[in-house]
């Protein structure tokens, strides 16, 4: 059986969508675990609606605590052997989950990985943005993590295309004193305890693309600090798992600091509390510590890391 976590708050308009696209699965052998964050709107009736209707789910009602307390919660009660996460504001392709279930049997794999479609608010597929298919592949886990390393990533930090096998995942959990970029550190636990990955390149996710979300410019300075400790943890346990992925490693971790350092930076210094401009020189002294380490490396253009150099003199 898969259980399939989906956390709900503020996504009235959307949720209904993403939980008919679940029970709509050929993979009929599956328990949903709808978590109603404390939702403000109308999610948690939509949850308890669902319910009644259908056997295979369970709804799980909470104080707001994030959506890392949300799926730690399901985590806590799933009863899978299997474990997939949904966003309530996305939906999946009916064959989604019986794809993944296949090849994680078939190759005897810990991780299943499918490809993802870009969708407007209004449901409209990015043509812009298309999913390159190609066929489906069985990586090692020093593989698997490398992906995370590029740039951009291959392998997204994100576990809404992934399917886990719950042994693997055994206590890993999100921390829930981050409000961003909680999968990293769930996702960089999962791949180094696994064996084998499996890369389904299909489009079968369909992630619905909202201005203001967290994952679209949404994000605070201070949850913009927590994504910085998130990659930090990441670049750490894949240097020393991994040592001579160093290179590429830390090319991707100052990408991604410098990347979300201008984001903060975006706010006006008059828009600014005492905390965020302490965030902010936080962020900046990382980069300065990192960025001094990274000058010979030769993973980076030379160009960066001239950059890199000319901002120890004054970043912002």
């Amino acid at each position: 059986m898969i259980s399939i976590i989906v956390p709900a708050y503020k996504v009235e308009l959307f949720l209904e969508q993403c939980i008919e696209s679940i029970l709509a699965q050929t993979c009929q052998d599956i328990e949903v675990l709808l978590v109603d964050d404390g939702s403000p709107d109308q999610c948690g009736v939509i949850c308890d609606s669902w319910a009644t209707r259908d056997q295979r789910i369970r709804v799980i009602h909470q104080d707001n605590a994030g959506v890392a307390a949300a799926r730690n919660a399901a985590l806590n009660l799933a009863k899978g052997e299997y474990v997939g996460f949904v966003d309530p504001d996305d939906w999946i392709a009916p064959g989604m989950y019986g794809k993944m279930l296949e090849c994680i049997e078939k190759y005897n794999a810990d991780i299943v990985v499918c490809g993802y479609t870009y969708c407007s608010e209004a449901g409209e597929t990015d043509e812009m943005r298309p999913y390159v298919r190609r066929p489906e592949e069985c990586i090692d886990r020093k593989e698997a993590v490398r992906r995370m390393a590029d740039i951009p990533p291959t392998l997204r930090h994100v576990v809404w295309n992934k399917l886990f096998r719950r042994s693997l995942v055994g206590d890993i959990r999100f921390p829930e004193d981050f409000r961003s970029s909680e999968d990293v550190f769930f996702l960089t636990d999962c791949l180094l305890k696994a064996g084998t990955v499996v890369c389904i390149h299909e489009p079968l996710y369909y992630n619905r693309v909202r201005g203001g979300s967290a994952t679209h410019g949404g994000l605070s300075i201070h949850e913009l600090a927590h994504s910085f400790k998130a990659h930090e943890y990441m670049y750490r346990r894949i240097t020393e798992t991994y040592p001579d992925l160093k290179a590429v490693s830390q090319a991707f971790y100052l990408d991604v600091m410098e990347l979300k350092y201008n984001e903060a930076c975006r706010r006006q210094p008059a828009e600014r509390s005492t905390e965020e401009n302490r965030d902010l020189q936080r962020m900046k002294k990382m980069i300065r510590s990192e960025a001094v380490k990274a000058l010979l490396n030769g993973k980076i253009y030379w160009k960066t890391r001239i950059s890199y150099l000319m901002s120890l003199n004054g970043w912002k």
